[in-house]
């Protein structure tokens, strides 16, 4: 099998052949393991030093293009007190484990394996720091042993252990087969000063930049096993829709075509988990099964097919129809309440004057770079199975395979593949249960690929978006009052469970707690169209909204933008914020938010004259824990626009490898242009009408920021996520920046349309 990612097995045994150090990271022990006896309910090796001195440091949560298996290590490698160019990286085996609960979950890193919610840094920051201080501790003491010295005399640097007083010397790999032998330490260790930090944030150049320019098999889509066979699903292109009637005789005739398996996708009736990934097939269709990825395409392009449509209004959804309709009812009366400070209706009744707005965002697909795929087998007495996966949620993938195969959990061996892209998508888990399904009927590894078309017409989009705004203003000319009618394509469309107010809007984010009445309403937009997390889910539609209103109010009240963003949020505090029901609230500490604005005002040359046709908008956001606050410049020249700048101010905490850091938000702010610029996903009769980058527009590089300048606050605070904030606060500012060039206020995404000509 060539693979990704070592195989369990191999990992330990060429650990034991080098004489090497393993280390795990501590974690609730599970009561029944797939792992090997010893290992005290940790969760998997982190560190291996061989005998050469070399290190090799095991990552575990999936890299889709953020990082992780550069940042991680760094944690681990700065606390083991080594070169990080001494260091290399490789992706660990998925280590199983039944915990008390009978839940089976890996327990192979620190905090999560999931890459998601910008979470990896965040939560695995200090657990992987205290495994690499574990591994340190762990060689002292068996150099102690061998020199018959205290442990508190000796130090480290540079994977070396000394004794100053008798000059003794040695490397961590002539210790590492004397030091894996050593109980776990237990307790509390030391960590590093900050100050004393030499890798942490130090810029690193990603580990597989030079493979990735290579053009190296990393990715889930150059997977291969021995003998596995390719499929591609002929899915229905109705929402719902079901085959009434197939006609296979000349796909099978197609040469290399081997089989067909009916798939059954999702239905109206099912009842999914709230917020949890998309664990069954999305659409109904027939798997085409050949020798080789072109046979299977060509065998599913003579398929003769007549669909069923969907049931009741999936049958003749129209999108443009359903944005209509859901504005006639937000405009008739109150939707589900979110959030209610004082009585906006009073004194917007007595008020000097009330503003009003609305805004729309789009349905949008995620599109990424590589599209939905897997690799899936399952042994011939259908006791064990295997995978190779793109997932950002490796467990969900383990978990999938089992139910669908009926093979034991810990019986499935998920191996992690490099991610072309997730944002999301690749949280849900459809394509692996069709994988699964295949390889279950054939016994054969099957190796499934979704077509670009494929990937388009069957995403789980991000929901779109309806805003109606009111603002009140007193004699005083300050904001006495504000109300918000939302409607979204909620996440929880097809789940039961949690109303979905609770999970579209954050009902703790400015301007909450810093107006005296306000309000906030929920309604559904509804559609057939199943929807998933895009990148910042909810943050980037709310976001639009809000900050795109706030600039409306300023100029309104003759007041700068920045000025007046300040002047509401004040000296600042420390506020509650609650994520999702269930969840213990973050903290939202708005001073922070004010300084990241100040930041990007002073970076960005603020309220320096423009030429004629340029301008400047501002918009900020807190997004998972994250403060970031964008400045857009913007310029028509003969009528066409382009983004001349966008200076960013972000307060993420500790920065852990500023090199990455600043690609992401670098990636966030295209990402996010792409999307406020042409995306746009629109349903007729029942169908999706984009199917490539021919229908659906992704920003082609003419129209990409011409220049980026990302400033990180830079402080002690602990680190926080990167993957996702830098897109919420992109297309408001972009649209406050093109009013202030042009007067012309853009209350949509896609923006483009209508702007130009």
């Amino acid at each position: 099998m060539r693979s990704p990612a070592p195989s369990r097995r191999a990992f330990l045994k060429a650990a034991a052949a080098a004489g090497a150090l393993i280390v795990f990271a501590r974690q609730a022990s599970p009561a029944t393991a797939s792992t090997p006896a010893g290992f005290k309910g940790e969760i998997g090796p982190f560190v291996r030093v061989n005998a050469d001195n070399s290190v090799v440091i095991g990552a575990h949560v999936p890299d889709m293009g953020q990082g992780t298996f550069t940042s991680l290590p760094m944690l681990i490698a700065e606390e083991l007190d080594v070169s990080f160019d001494r260091v290399t990286v490789e992706p660990m085996p998925l280590l199983l484990a039944r915990n008390e609960k009978g839940q089976v979950r890996s327990y192979v890193g620190a905090g999560q394996t999931t890459a998601g919610g910008s979470n990896s840094v965040r939560v695995g920051y200090m657990p992987l720091r205290k495994a690499g201080a574990r591994a340190r501790r762990m060689i002292l003491e068996a150099a102690a042993e061998q020199w018959a010295l205290p442990v508190e005399t000796l130090t480290t640097k540079d994977g070396m252990v000394s004794h100053a007083a008798s000059g003794r010397r040695s490397t961590y790999g002539a210790l590492a087969a004397a030091a894996s032998r050593r109980p776990d330490p237990q307790g509390d260790l030391p960590l590093k000063d900050p100050k004393d930090f030499t890798i942490i944030g130090k810029p690193q150049r990603h580990r597989d930049a030079d493979r990735i320019v290579r053009g190296e098999p990393l990715f889930g889509i150059d997977a291969e096993m021995p003998g596995m066979l390719h499929a591609v699903i002929a899915r229905s292109p109705y929402l719902f829709g079901t085959a009434a009637k197939i006609d296979d005789t000349a796909a099978r005739a197609v040469p290399g075509v081997l089989d067909l398996v009916p798939i059954r996708g999702l239905r109206p009736e099912d009842q999914l988990p709230p917020v949890q990934p998309l664990s069954i097939p999305l659409a109904d269709g027939i798997a085409v099964v050949a020798d080789s990825l072109w046979a299977a395409i060509k065998g599913r392009d003579a398929l003769i097919i007549e669909w069923h449509r969907g049931p009741g209004e999936a049958a003749n959804e129209d999108s443009a129809a359903a944005y209509r309709e859901t504005w006639a009812k937000m405009e008739q009366g109150d939707g589900a309440m979110v959030r209610q400070d004082g009585d906006f209706d009073t004194v917007a009744a007595t008020a000097s004057r009330v503003i009003e707005a609305r805004y729309e965002s789009a349905m949008v697909a995620h599109a990424c770079m590589e599209p939905p795929n897997a690799l899936v087998a399952v042994s011939s007495d259908g006791t064990h199975a295997s995978a190779i996966v793109t997932t950002q949620a490796p467990d969900m993938a383990a978990s999938v395979i089992s139910r669908v195969t009926g093979v034991d959990p810990l019986k499935v061996d998920v191996k992690l593949a490099r991610l072309g892209g997730g944002f999301g998508r690749k949280f849900d888990q459809d394509m692996v249960a069709e994988a699964a399904l295949i390889a279950k009927a054939l016994r054969r590894p099957i190796r499934l690929v979704w077509t670009r078309e494929d990937d388009i017409c069957h995403d789980l989009y991000r929901p779109g978006a309806c805003h109606l705004m009111q603002a009140a203003i007193d004699g005083d000319g300050k904001l006495s009052g504000w109300r918000h009618k939302l409607a979204t394509h909620s996440r929880t469309a097809f789940s039961r469970g949690v109303p979905p107010q609770l999970i579209e809007y954050y009902p703790d984010g400015f301007p909450a707690h810093h107006v005296p009445n306000l309000r906030v309403d929920y309604y559904p937009l509804p559609s057939a169209a199943p929807r998933g997390s895009w990148r910042a889910p909810g943050h980037n539609v709310n976001c639009f909204a809000i900050e795109c209103f706030l600039d409306e109010i300023a100029f309104a009240l003759g007041r700068d933008p920045v000025e007046y963003r300040l002047e509401l949020i004040g000296p600042g505090r420390k506020l509650d914020y609650l994520y999702l029901p269930g969840m213990p609230p973050r903290v939202f500490d708005t001073a922070r938010l004010a300084n990241v604005i100040r930041l990007a005002a002073g970076k960005s040359g603020w309220g320096q004259p423009l030429p004629k046709g340029h301008g400047r908008g501002i918009a900020a956001n807190f997004t998972f824990e994250t403060y970031a606050a964008e400045i857009v410049e913007v310029a028509f020249v003969d009528g066409k626009l382009t983004v001349e700048r966008v200076t960013a101010a972000v307060d993420a905490g500790r920065i852990i490898n500023p090199n990455g850091a600043r690609a992401q938000i670098e990636g966030s702010i295209q990402d996010a242009l792409s999307a406020a610029l042409g995306q746009v996903i629109t349903i007729t009769d029942g169908q999706v009408e984009q199917s490539n980058f021919d229908s659906y527009n992704m920003m082609r590089i003419d129209r990409a920021a011409r220049r980026i300048d990302v400033h990180f606050m830079g402080n002690d605070e602990p680190p926080t996520g990167l993957g996702e904030p830098g897109v919420p606060p992109l297309a408001p500012a972009l649209s406050n920046a093109i009013f202030a060039a042009s007067g012309r206020r853009i209350r949509h995404t896609p923006m483009l349309k209508g702007l130009e000509g």
